[in-house]
């Protein structure tokens, strides 16, 4: 932290506008990484650093003053457009935000998601920051911990309960496609990457009664290293989903060019016309609830899509 930022912070602090120590009712919390942090019983000024914090906050009902953007964005997550109040402010790109723009937003909690050791001292002179989850942990867990963080324990058990009852809609609905495979992608810049086993979309994929094809088992919450065009047909399945981060740039003119290619064509899911871009931000990221809750539809959306395109066209035979 350079000396001008760490010196207009403690102005601040002693200021007490927002003063930490001026707030009356403290609680006493335990953050993903073991630290015992004392935090306001009902924060009202709380800035979220990753996108399942800003998700989850969303989905409690809770306005952040501020937020990172979106994974590859240049705005929070593209899911989430609507739902973020227009007076809450960028704090800049996530892993890396603006650490003025944080102490002009004169916070009193900082969610984040893992940082490095340093980084986290920096937030900590600024606001109690709790860290809300860690790396490869369960994104329901992830959730209880937030809404405990939060002071909001009942609203995150409903939260995922009201989950547990879309999914069990969705088994419902997709009965007759139990156990068929979903490749997920993220089509970057240097070629496309499959979302590796327990990610998060994949976690949703499961809980609706899909699995990942035998060719995209290996463990791991990110995405394999990217693929070659010839290594297409390691994308295949019965359903196949590619998403990227952004909605324009260098990533989607590479997934346009090979949709066009005879490799891509010949893709059992592309010829039978289970294929579908999608939004990279919430199925190639980490997400909360409401994320979740959008997976569901768009998978709803391609699987009984399909279905109906396939009983109109055998109806015109």
């Amino acid at each position: 932290m350079t000396k001008s930022i760490y010196r207009s912070a403690i102005l601040l602090l002693l200021a007490g506008l927002t003063s930490f120590g001026a707030l009356a009712d403290t609680r006493q919390i335990e953050d993903a990484q073991g630290n015992q942090l004392t935090v306001p019983a009902d924060p009202k000024r709380i800035v979220t650093l990753s996108e399942l914090d800003l998700d989850v906050a969303l989905a409690l009902g809770i306005e952040p003053v501020g937020t990172t953007d979106g994974r590859g964005q240049a705005a929070p997550p593209r899911y989430l457009e609507g739902r973020v109040p227009a007076q809450t402010r960028s704090v800049g790109i996530l892993n890396n935000p603006n650490l003025e723009a944080l102490l002009e937003l004169q916070p009193d909690l900082i969610l984040t998601g893992p940082q490095k050791p340093e980084q986290l001292a920096i937030l900590n002179e600024i606001a109690p920051t709790a860290v809300s989850y860690a790396l490869g942990e369960y994104w329901m867990d992830a959730t209880l911990r937030v809404a405990n963080i939060l002071n909001r324990e009942a609203e995150g058990q409903a939260l995922l309960e009201r989950y547990k009852a879309r999914t069990a809609e969705g088994r419902e609905k997709l009965s007759e496609h139990q156990g068929e495979t979903i490749s997920i992608t993220r089509w970057n810049p240097k070629g496309p990457a499959y979302m590796l086993k327990d990610s998060f979309s994949s976690t949703v994929a499961h809980d609706l009664g899909l699995v990942r094809p035998a060719h995209q088992q290996e463990p791991g919450t990110t995405h394999s290293m990217s693929l070659s065009l010839e290594s297409l047909a390691m994308l295949d399945a019965d359903w196949l989903v590619i998403g990227t981060l952004a909605t324009t740039g260098d990533a989607v003119d590479a997934m346009r060019q090979a949709e066009q290619t005879p490799m891509f064509q010949q893709l059992e899911a592309t010829k039978a016309g289970h294929y579908s871009a999608v939004d990279g931000s919430v199925w190639t990221s980490t997400g909360g609830p409401l994320a979740a809750l959008q997976l569901i539809e768009d998978i709803e959306t391609m699987i009984l899509g399909s279905e109906e395109n396939a009983t109109a066209v055998a109806a015109t035979r």
